[in-house]
């Protein structure tokens, strides 16, 4: 799946579908489609239902990036697929957490997305299920 993309690298850990954000910051509509494209295209070729996104590289974001990593969410939501994000820099988390994206919902108790420091913790929480 390497090699594919601009703004993403695409791997495979034990059955995880791992997906690193390529790219410093995420700031303009027309890179954040572009993500979102990359992201959705590279979970439905790989047709996996434990995505990593890996935002080691990832330093600013402005709440359009969101649009991205829901856009993923929304785009495999057929498969109910778990996602854990990554690796996430200060900033970044304060921007996910700010769209309430890493609480838990009212209705429901889910979270959009689930978060852990490294990728090492994240490939954990799928071997543990």
């Amino acid at each position: 799946m390497a090699g594919l993309y601009r703004h993403i690298t695409a791997s495979r850990e034990n059955g995880t579908l791992v997906l690193t954000i390529d790219l410093e910051q995420v700031k303009d509509y027309i890179v954040a489609e572009e993500l979102r494209y990359e992201l959705c295209h590279a979970a439905k070729r790989a047709s996996c239902d434990q995505i990593v996104l890996d935002l080691r590289n990832m330093r600013f974001m402005t709440s359009l990036a969101c649009h991205a990593f829901l856009g993923l969410r929304n785009g495999v939501r057929d498969r109910h697929p778990r996602i854990v994000l990554c690796n996430m820099a200060p900033f970044i988390r304060k921007v996910f957490e700010a769209k309430r994206l890493l609480t838990p919902s009212p209705t429901t108790g889910r979270v959009t997305f689930e978060a852990v420091d490294t990728l090492e913790e994240a490939l954990e929480l799928f071997v543990e299920t």
